[in-house]
């Protein structure tokens, strides 16, 4: 924002303050005390403009000029109502309402202290309920700050999600292929190289029956390889089976592999996946350069993260021609899409080792409920809606003769009005029908002589809360439509009560003034009573139709926002994911033309008894993966080494 736009507002309060006081007085007032009032406008507006580069001097220079203010101006001035610096105090409120926009929890709440401290000192000697509605006027001050707080920053989630939505959309395909590559990669090494692996010992040592236990392993293993690459053709992707690594261990154990599994800790399930993925990734790795070795293969997860660690003693001489080139590159595509790492390299004591690391998935902050914004915004409202029935008591105890129980029934009667609102927008259907029943209560004490009928008007000041529930209801029950039933409830309830409040108190006040029942029995009572409550209709009609109608606006701006921000979110998403899906058709008319007639060769060769043919067809399968990997691949990025592998180039290799 440009800095001249800071100044309005000060502009503005500084002349308003003007206006108000000391230009009325002008001809008049000790000009030593003007000369005074408009040096502590000048500075009052001048740290009010720091107040969005330096909240926290802004709130300072604020506090510190009205309050010399205070002392350096009179409290009352001939045709001036009320105290001097009327107008300029709303600085304050302003330098603070930016501090806990601004700056952080601790920092707002050391502002507060300060100003409460300095509030205090101002009040010694006059009234104590001056200190609760400046704590009160503060904590509601400091929520709207952190309200809206919150609503920046959602906003600014929400556009920072836009903005990867968009980036997803743009990087779909590519996103995809390097998916794609990844899950072809698994299919290669877990299903392909087995069966190349086994046919290859099987023809070096000759032996009969390892020759039939080799056919009947590539005939089984050819078909899950056609499955699985039938799943990796759908449109849509295909969930892993499981992800349990004991099961993946015996797969390995089946060819031959020593491998121990040691588990310890449950990682999400996502992570969990990933970390199968790596597993299985190293193992085969394992199976081809170091056919026989010993590996060991730990998993552990606790509040630091998960650990894989895949290593083997490196034992025996590596098979040529299995490599593909991607096997590290995928490992590490699946832990950076959890913020992990992994390492490869060799051992010193001798063979390989595999070590994947993966952040923990951090549990969602829970703030206590006494700090959100939200709760101290509803104390502040139901502390609000007190205020005016509590200066009433204050008035009413020091003026009327009512005994301290018939006072602590009153007070628990306008207390037990207001206290409802607290849970406002978890349930405001409940708080209306509360807030609605517990308005019966000053009628009743005034009908049994609790509350005297002269002081019934205490009672008239508890209709905030009728508002607040009425506005809740609009804004936040579950079902819109049916909100008008809370406001026609709301009001008919009130107007009922006012007017069997006023025609108690009145039919009591002539009691005691007359001494006896009022002539004509009870009919005129009961039609000023009518009368009463259709006026009381029409004169509570405007404001509950006016909350209403701002809750219902509130909740519509709410819903509009929300729709604006997830349909744009949805709307780019779907555009991905169907780009997603263009390349993942693409891809799977490659797989169709080359890999599967490969790999289905596989199958009818071990089902010929042909070994030869196996290894072949399984040798032509990789081969055809590889080429449909090279059009997968990344470009390598400039200037930057590829990452160690373990992977042997031949001549078969991509």
């Amino acid at each position: 924002m440009a800095r001249w736009k800071s100044w309005i507002l000060p502009a503005l309060l500084a002349v308003a303050q003007l206006a108000y006081w000391p230009a009325p007085v002008l001809d008049r007032a000790d000009p030593t005390r003007t000369a005074a009032a408009v040096a502590i406008i000048a500075v009052v507006g001048g740290g009010l403009v720091l107040r969005r580069r330096r909240p926290v001097v802004a709130v300072a220079v604020v506090a510190g000029g009205l309050a010399l203010g205070v002392w350096a101006t009179p409290q009352q001035e001939y045709f001036v109502p009320g105290d001097a610096l009327l107008v300029l105090s709303a600085a304050e409120s302003i330098a603070l309402f930016h501090v806990a926009l601004r700056c952080s929890r601790r920092t707002t709440l050391l502002a507060v202290a300060g100003l409460l401290g300095l509030q205090a000192v101002l009040v010694v000697g006059d009234e104590p309920l001056d200190l609760l509605v400046s704590v009160v006027f503060y904590a509601v001050v400091v929520a709207f700050g952190r309200a809206r707080r919150r609503w920046l920053d959602d906003r600014a989630a929400a556009a920072h999600r836009l903005a990867e939505a968009e980036q997803a959309r743009r990087d779909a395909a590519a996103a995809e292929q390097r998916r794609l590559a990844r899950d072809l990669h698994d299919v290669t090494a877990h299903h392909l190289t087995s069966i190349v692996v086994n046919a290859s010992a099987a023809q070096f040592i000759g032996r009969p029956e390892l020759r039939s236990e080799a056919l009947e392993f590539a005939a089984r293993t050819g078909q899950e390889t056609l499955t699985a690459l039938r799943e990796l053709v759908a449109v849509l992707p295909q969930a892993p089976a499981t992800s349990d690594l004991a099961d993946l261990a015996d797969d390995f154990r089946q060819l031959g592999q020593v491998v121990h599994v040691d588990v310890s800790g449950e990682p999400p399930p996502a992570q969990a996946e990933a970390l199968h993925g790596i597993a299985r990734e190293a193992l085969t790795n394992t199976l081809r350069y170091a056919p026989g070795a010993t590996v060991r293969l730990s998993r552990t997860y606790d509040e630091s993260g998960a650990t894989l660690v895949v290593e083997d003693d490196g034992a025996a001489a590596p098979i040529e021609g299995l490599g593909s080139g991607r096997g590290l590159t995928g490992m590490r595509e699946r832990a950076a899409a959890f913020g992990g790492t992994v390492t490869a390299g060799p051992r010193t004591e001798g063979g390989w080792r595999v070590r994947a690391e993966l952040p923990a998935v951090a549990a969602p902050a829970r703030l206590r409920v006494w700090l959100r914004s939200q709760v101290v915004l509803d104390a502040g409202l139901t502390l609000l809606t007190l205020l005016l029935p509590l200066s009433g008591m204050t008035v009413l105890l020091e003026e009327s003769d009512v005994s301290p129980a018939a006072g602590t029934l009153i007070l628990l009667a306008v207390l037990a009005h207001a206290a409802p609102l607290l849970r406002r927008r978890q349930r405001p259907w409940t708080v209306l029908i509360a807030v609605a029943l517990t308005g019966w209560l000053g009628p009743l004490l005034v009908a049994v002589g609790i509350a005297p009928a002269e002081d019934a008007w205490l009672f008239l000041f508890s209709f905030g809360a009728d508002l607040a529930a009425a506005y809740a209801v609009a804004a936040y029950a579950t079902r819109p439509k049916l909100t008008w039933i809370g406001l026609v409830a709301g009001l008919v309830s009130a107007s009922v009560g006012l007017a069997v409040l006023l025609a108690v108190s009145g039919t009591a006040a002539d009691e005691a003034y007359v001494g006896a029942p009022p002539p004509g029995g009870p009919a005129p009572t009961v039609f000023l009573m009518i009368f009463t409550a259709a006026c009381a209709w029409f004169a509570l009609a405007l404001p509950f139709t006016a909350a209403w109608l701002a809750g219902w606006a509130t909740r519509r701006r709410r819903e509009r926002r929300v729709r604006t921000e997830e349909g744009a979110v949805a709307v780019v998403s779907a555009d991905a994911w169907h780009r997603a899906r263009a390349e993942r058709a693409r891809v799977a008319d490659g797989l169709r033309a080359s890999v599967l007639t490969s790999a289905t060769r596989v199958t009818e060769a071990a089902q010929r008894d042909d070994l030869d043919g196996v290894l072949d067809a399984a040798r032509a399968a990789l081969t055809a993966m590889r080429g449909l990997l090279d059009g997968l691949r990344p470009a390598q990025t400039p200037g930057r080494e590829p990452a160690p592998s373990r992977e042997v180039p031949s001549s078969e290799s991509v």
